[in-house]
């Protein structure tokens, strides 16, 4: 879905910004806002890196859940 998006973003704005089409570029405005909210509201996942010495070890409390796109 994202990539019919990602596509179509590029393809207004090369349509709105260098054929001067306002309609195209109204359209670019909307999907790359869009785009921008999606990359800040969209969850990710919590990454830890530790480095462990001989003896210690890890106990994991919460393993969450994970969702698949």
């Amino acid at each position: 879905m994202w990539r019919l998006v990602s596509g179509l973003r590029r393809y207004a704005w090369r349509r709105g910004v260098g054929e001067g089409r306002h309609g195209w570029f109204s359209l670019w405005i909307v999907v790359a806002g869009a785009q921008v909210i999606r990359r800040f509201t969209v969850a990710r996942p919590v990454v830890e890196r530790m480095e462990l010495r001989p003896g210690e070890t890890i106990v994991v409390t919460d393993l969450g859940r994970v969702d698949e796109p």
